[in-house]
């Protein structure tokens, strides 16, 4: 049976599914919510650990157990398989519509609620929630605490309107103005991977930047030293 979503408000995965065409538009299948959440190498994960100050090591603790079969579709055999890499890009995606979402709800430009489905009651989420620890894990889960309650319930975004965008990709021209935009605003402000996309796209709304012109983009503009130069993290 469909969830039942009340009347004014769309789902968490709706909502995802919205922004998703918003940055991604023709790229964006419907279908991101599917790509798996580990798929970054056992090399990156140590490369995020160590910038992040963790103390890590590559040699493994001995155990007398013998080592659990992996699953055939978790194999490093498989990596350079294009479904595999699609996938990635999938994951990627996903993950900036997310981020997208927890912004405009942090910044209330949108509006969450969380439904207790044992009384019916909707409850507004205030702009604080988003700068939780787990507001990660509650996008992720699309569920959330119910206030006053220790129980947990679904949660809901506002309905909104879709961005209409110009199908038009951005003309070389305008390419260049948007490296020009971005290395001003990297002088002033330390921005991750995904927040100098959404700067770009916010910055020129009537056109359509495709990942191919980002990574262009993204090429011009030296990173700031001491910061990794992706930010797609697991969620």
């Amino acid at each position: 049976m469909p969830e039942f979503i009340p009347h004014g408000y769309f789902s968490v995965r709706d909502a995802l599914d919205r922004l998703g065409r918003e940055l991604f538009q023709s790229e964006w299948t419907g279908e991101e919510h599917k790509a798996r959440h580990l798929l970054i190498s056992v090399n990156a994960l140590l490369q995020m650990a160590r910038r992040s100050g963790v103390p890590v090591t590559r040699r493994m603790p001995r155990s007398t157990k013998a080592p659990a079969t992996k699953p055939a579709s978790h194999s490093s055999s498989d990596r350079s398989e294009p479904s595999h890499q699609e996938e990635i890009k999938a994951r990627k995606r996903q993950v900036a519509a997310h981020q997208r979402l927890r912004q405009l709800l942090e910044a209330g430009k949108l509006k969450a609620a969380i439904l207790d489905a044992s009384s019916g009651k909707i409850h507004q989420a205030s702009v604080s929630v988003w700068r939780r620890l787990d507001a990660d894990r509650m996008i992720e889960k699309a569920q959330a605490p119910v206030p006053g309650n220790l129980s947990t319930g679904t949660l809901l975004i506002k309905r909104f309107a879709e961005a209409k965008v110009d199908a038009k990709p951005m003309p070389a021209a305008k390419i260049q103005e948007a490296m020009k935009a971005l290395k001003e605003k990297m002088a002033t402000e330390s921005l991750t991977r995904v927040q100098q996309r959404n700067f770009v796209r916010e910055t020129f709304p009537k056109y359509r930047v495709t990942e191919r012109q980002l990574t262009q983009i993204f090429r011009a503009v030296p990173a700031p030293i001491g910061r990794p130069r992706k930010s797609d993290k697991k969620v």
